[in-house]
């Protein structure tokens, strides 16, 4: 029934303006203005309490206690007041306090869903040991009652009825708690924690330990959903990443004719992905065997121009930049909006424009016997062969840059 009632009290009711004590010691700490306006006049307001209240007055969880009740009298309700960036930063500060209110009273519940249920491929990496609130949650609880589905890439993602019921109930807990979580702190700030700090620091435990409870069942639930939602997002990505991988396998074991069917894959679905996030690329298409081809350039060497040669071996090394940079994307990580990766954008444009200039030498080398016939030495273009030499390139051009400027 207190929980009801604080929930639909004014966001300031019972909390009074503090003590010229309590607030001289608190902005002492704090580098507030009533301080270095005391400080002027040479006067100093006398620390009351018991002696274990005075030595927890000196405390930094004492200006924790004295900032969230600070914070809360200006907080809006999160479950129905416009939020500004102004009251965004309000609400993230509010829970970094209760966050480290609860660390430093051991309410410590099992997070272990945040990295569970964090993307593979999404940036940044999770954290292995997550602790506190992040407002990030409330926001997204707050658009999805206002849109049940989230958009990447221009496609609609939807959510499902029950998780935007359960986003309402939340925030309304959120807000009850709030003023709860103030309400037990306040006065025991103005009377100087008559009830004893033992006895506060006990039931302000169970005060965070409800709100801790409410915030991660709803929490979980987010971020499965999330997870669930990034999965189909990120399923281009998923390929090109398991294609390259079983490339790589294929070459480490020299498997030639694996080799060249996954090169034909990897090509075509980098050619999809190409066409998705730069529609104009759309109306060129990837000649077939595209790498094949390229490495065939180079073994009929003495049978092509020097202009094809050149066409082929700089599609060669776009081509393995391209995959060198695939086969980080687990370790890197990727925005969700694919366009948003501006190096993967980069990189997918080169190769692209790599065809297109080679394919006169493609087409010319299509005519010609195809190299997994032709050819009997073991001396296959794979990335681990070619590595050495891209790294080769790319140190020339750099100093060649830097010697331009």
């Amino acid at each position: 029934a207190q929980a009801v009632l604080a929930s639909r009290a004014p966001r300031g009711a019972g909390l009074t303006r503090l003590t010229r004590s309590w607030a001289t010691s608190g902005c002492e700490r704090s580098g507030s203005r009533l301080c270095e306006a005391m400080g002027k006049k040479g006067k100093k307001a006398k620390v009351t309490g018991t002696p274990d209240v005075v030595k927890f007055k000196a405390t930094r969880e004492f200006w924790l206690l004295s900032e969230c009740v600070q914070i809360q009298e200006s907080l809006p309700f999160v479950a129905g007041d416009r939020l500004d960036e102004l009251d965004n930063r309000k609400i993230a500060r509010y829970l970094n306090m209760i966050g480290l209110l609860a660390e430093h009273l051991g309410v410590v519940a099992k997070r272990d869903y945040r990295f569970n249920y964090h993307h593979k491929y999404l940036a940044p990496t999770p954290q292995f040991f997550p602790f506190g609130y992040d407002a990030e949650t409330i926001l997204q609880a707050r658009h999805m009652q206002d849109k049940a589905s989230i958009t990447y890439n221009g496609q609609e993602y939807p959510y499902s009825e029950a998780l935007r019921a359960l986003s309402e109930e939340f925030l309304k807990a959120v807000d009850s708690n709030f003023t709860k979580i103030a309400s037990e702190i306040e006065p025991r700030l103005r009377d100087d924690f008559s009830v004893g700090l033992k006895r506060f620091k006990v039931e302000l435990r169970e005060v965070l330990e409800t709100f801790d409870e409410v915030w991660t069942a709803y929490e979980q639930k987010y971020v499965e959903a999330r997870h669930e939602i990034l999965t189909k997002v990120f399923e281009p990505i998923d390929r090109l990443v398991t294609y390259e991988m079983l490339l790589s396998n294929a070459e480490e074991r020299l498997d030639i004719e694996a080799k060249q069917t996954l090169e034909n894959t990897l090509a075509g679905e980098i050619e999809k992905i190409t066409n998705l996030l730069i529609p104009e690329t759309e109306q060129h298409q990837f000649p077939k065997d595209t790498i094949p081809l390229a490495e065939a350039c180079i073994f009929y060497e003495s049978k092509c121009s020097e202009e094809w040669l050149h066409n082929a071996k700089w599609l060669l090394k776009d081509y393995l930049e391209l995959r060198l940079y695939i086969a980080k994307i687990p370790e890197e990580r990727m925005s969700p909006e694919l366009k948003d990766n501006a190096v993967f954008i980069r990189f997918l444009k080169k190769f692209h424009e790599s065809v297109l200039e080679a394919r006169g030498a493609l087409d010319f080398v299509s005519k010609l016997p195809k190299i997994i016939h032709a050819k009997t030495s073991s001396n296959w273009m794979t990335k681990k062969l070619l590595e050495p030499d891209l790294r080769y390139i790319q140190q020339t051009a750099h100093l060649a840059m830097e010697n331009m400027n």
